[in-house]
C-alpha cells in the first residue's frame, strides 16, 4: 500500500488550500526536523534498498515506488514534510516544556513543536505549541489518571528504549485522510447514532495505529510516529475468531466514556457493535 498512500500524502501536501492543515512548525523544532531527516535518510535506504535510494554525490534519496527523487538542500526549510512525503507514518515532534524545580520529574511535560500528519488527527495549527495530550483529543481520564504518569515517562525516556502502542477506532468510511481525532468535526463523523443496526456495523471501517515515541540523540526531542491502517469491519470474517473476541473484550473493558470517546456513544450502538463481533467471534 506504500505507492497508494505516498501518493495521496502527496495530494494533501501539494493542495495549497489544505498545507497548513498538513504541516506546522516552530522556528525552535529546525534542528530536530533536520535531526530526524538525516536518521531517515541513513537508515531508510540500507533497511529497505527495494524501495529507497541515497545519492551522496547528489545528495538526495530516491522513493522508487513512487518514481520520486528528492533533493535533500530543497527541503532545509521544513525537513519534516520530506520525511512525511516518503514514509507511511504521519510524524510529531515534542519538545520538553519547562524543567520543573524537582529535577527527579524532569520537565513540565511535552509539547508539539512541528507536526506533519496527513492521517491520524487533525486541527494541527490549533495544537502547535501545546502539550502532547491534545494531539488527538481530550482522552477521557487523562488529566486525572495519566498525565503525571506519561509525563515521567516520557522524561525518562532512553534514545535506545522507545516506546511502542496501538490505538483503534471503528470509522463510517474507509478513507485514510479522513482522520478519526483532533476536532469536534472528526468526533461527529466517528459517532454512531441509536438507530444503528448489526448490518450497518458490519459496513463500517476498523481504523488501527501503531505509534512509537522515541528520543534523538542530538536535540532530545520526541519523535512521535503514527501509522494509520484501515480495513473494513467485516474482514474480521477472514481472519482468526480470536481478533473479533479481543476487540470486543476491549470494548466490554471500557467505560461509559472511554465508549463515547471511540465513537459508541449510547447503549444500543454498543449493543450493535458488541452482537456483531459476538457473532464473529463465535
Amino acid at each position: 500500500r506504500i505507492k497508494e498512500e505516498l501518493l495521496l500524502k502527496k495530494k494533501n501536501l501539494d493542495d495549497p488550500a489544505l498545507y497548513d492543515e498538513k504541516f506546522v512548525a516552530e522556528e525552535q523544532s529546525l534542528d530536530a526536523q533536520l535531526e530526524t531527516l538525516q536518521l531517515f535518510v541513513a537508515y531508510l535506504p540500507d533497511r529497505y534498498p527495494e524501495m529507497y535510494s541515497y545519492n551522496k554525490q547528489e545528495h538526495s534519496i530516491t522513493v522508487h515506488p513512487i518514481e520520486t527523487t528528492f533533493y535533500i538542500h530543497e527541503w532545509m526549510d521544513r525537513p519534516l514534510e520530506l520525511c512525511e512525503r516518503i514514509v507511511q507514518e504521519d510524524l510529531i515532534l515534542m519538545r520538553p516544556g519547562p524543567a520543573l524545580e524537582d529535577a527527579k520529574h524532569g520537565s513540565e511535560g511535552y509539547y508539539m513543536s512541528a507536526a506533519a500528519v496527513c492521517f491520524s488527527f487533525n486541527k494541527l495549527e490549533e495544537k502547535l505549541g501545546k502539550p502532547a495530550e491534545f494531539l488527538h483529543a481530550p482522552v477521557p481520564g487523562y488529566e486525572h489518571h495519566l498525565r503525571k504518569t506519561m509525563n515521567m515517562m516520557f522524561s525518562k525516556l532512553k534514545v535506545e528504549q522507545p516506546l511502542r502502542r496501538n490505538n483503534w477506532g471503528i470509522a463510517p468510511t474507509g478513507t485514510l485522510d479522513e482522520p478519526l481525532y483532533g476536532s469536534d468535526e472528526a468526533r461527529e463523523s466517528r459517532k454512531m447514532n441509536e438507530e444503528v443496526t448489526e448490518q450497518d456495523v458490519k459496513s463500517m471501517f476498523l481504523k488501527v495505529e501503531y505509534q512509537t515515541i522515541r528520543r534523538l540523540p542530538r536535540s532530545g526531542y520526541l519523535l512521535f510516529t503514527v501509522k494509520t491502517m484501515v480495513d473494513g469491519l467485516d474482514g474480521l470474517e477472514h481472519v482468526p475468531a480470536k481478533a473479533a473476541k479481543c476487540l470486543a473484550a476491549s470494548i466490554r473493558g471500557m467505560s461509559k466514556d472511554m465508549r463515547a470517546y471511540k465513537g459508541i456513544e449510547n447503549e444500543q450502538s454498543c449493543v450493535a457493535v458488541l452482537k456483531y463481533l459476538d457473532s464473529v467471534g463465535n
